[in-house]
């Protein structure tokens, strides 16, 4: 029961002590009274159930799947895993350009192939698991270097379908954003820089416009030495093989695109789905990139304080728009972009997540090609731009950390409050 205190010649009453309370020192604390979640409450809830519990359970279930379906892992490793194979003896790792039927054989550069050669000493079964853990190291790490520390960021990345078909196929595509992002991190050096673009070069040569965001920004020592390396890396690699597969290489990238571009979501494969020929699509996929390639020039030269990151992302763009192919995996290099630009959760993070519409190959249908090619696109004309405030992502709230006490209610009635 409450005591009644007279106070000014009014009686109140006043509401009684818990007796526990009064035995801890602790006057005036009442037991909390229960209530309903608040909205903040639900909203973290679910945050952390998306971003948090979901992404690993979801690539769990997608290995699982696969190995009980028969697939396994590394569909797109197993042409590297043999191409290694073959050069560490020494032999071509190239089919004949007229031999050329799908995606599944070794296209790239031999250096590739030597640069993967330490896993190619395991059995395929081993290797193929291996890398798949490695490629998801690569993607935290890239955040990592690019200075991300927001927790749900990863959580969204891992929501990617694109990061998760490299992570599931075997492709090096996590590998190439990590090289990207420490080509950034480190744009300065003339150590680390120039190896580590020297090496994304000559693995996928489409990322030669780097080379020229690095003499636009002035930094022509580190963009020489970064074309020197790589055109020594592929003369050398070549050189091991007996130059094997050199003089039809050229024949056999057109023999590649001339299969595969259409059922991309590169701007080629755009063109082709409105109708124009091969030919038409690549001449103007080609003047896009000279646009940007102009674009980068311009922007360093207005001297910006941002211009630097601007031609950097247009970099990354030219490069997309000159590669006449451009699968689903490509788009897992965005991560570089975004994490520039806005290292906090923010809406563009969730754009990648569109490609579950239209996962795997265009197969040339219209809605599918223009669905990827806008997302590669939007990502990287968004992130051109200075980073934007989101307050429903970025907003903190105060949330009382005990109920509002019994004696501190009634005071604050006392004061009128």
């Amino acid at each position: 029961m409450g005591k009644r205190a007279g106070v000014g010649g009014i009686a109140v009453f006043r509401p009684s002590v818990n007796a526990t309370a009064i035995e801890r020192g602790c006057e005036g604390e009442t037991v909390p009274l229960l209530s309903a979640p608040s909205r903040s409450g639900l909203g973290l809830a679910a945050t952390r159930l998306f971003l948090g519990v979901l992404p690993p359970a979801l690539l769990v279930l997608l290995v699982v799947a696969r190995y009980l379906t028969g697939t396994k892992l590394g569909f797109d490793y197993k042409p590297l895993w043999d191409a290694s194979r073959h050069v560490l003896h020494g032999a071509s790792p190239y089919p004949r350009p007229e031999a050329l039927i799908d995606e599944h054989q070794f296209v790239y550069p031999p250096l590739a192939a030597f640069l993967f050669a330490p896993l190619a000493a395991l059995p395929f079964a081993v290797a193929a698991p291996l890398l798949a853990v490695v490629e998801l190291a690569a993607t935290g790490l890239t955040l990592r270097v690019l200075g991300v520390r927001d927790w749900r960021c990863y959580g969204v990345v891992l929501l990617w379908y694109p990061v998760l078909q490299n992570f599931l196929l075997g492709s090096i595509t996590s590998l190439l954003a990590l090289g990207l992002a420490v080509v950034w991190r480190y744009r300065d050096s003339r150590r680390g820089a120039p190896v580590t673009l020297a090496a994304l070069i000559a693995a996928k040569i489409f990322l030669w416009p780097l080379l020229v965001w690095l003499g636009a920004s002035r930094r022509w020592l580190i963009g020489v030495r970064a074309l020197g390396l790589a055109i020594a890396g592929l003369f050398l690699s070549w050189a091991l093989i007996g130059f094997a597969g050199l003089g039809s290489y050229l024949r056999l990238l057109d023999e590649l695109s001339r299969l595969e571009q259409w059922k991309s979501y590169s701007a080629v494969a755009l063109g082709m789905a409105l109708g124009l020929t091969g030919g038409e699509s690549r001449a103007l996929a080609l003047a896009a990139c000279a646009l940007v390639l102009l674009a980068i020039v311009l922007v360093q030269r207005r001297g910006r304080e941002d211009a630097d990151r601007q031609a950097f992302v247009l970099a990354i763009a030219a490069a997309f728009f000159f590669s006449p192919i451009v699968w689903t995996h490509y788009l897992a290099l965005l991560v570089v972009p975004i994490a520039i630009t806005r290292p906090k959760l923010s809406p563009i993070w969730f754009v990648p997540l569109a490609m579950w519409a239209s996962y795997g190959q265009s197969d040339g249908h219209f809605w599918r090609v223009a669905l990827g090619f806008s997302i590669w696109a939007v990502v990287l004309a968004a992130s051109l731009r200075p980073a934007w405030r989101f307050p429903a992502f970025g907003r903190r709230v105060a949330l009382p950390s005990a109920p509002l006490r019994a004696e501190g209610a009634y005071a604050a009635h006392r004061r009128g409050g």
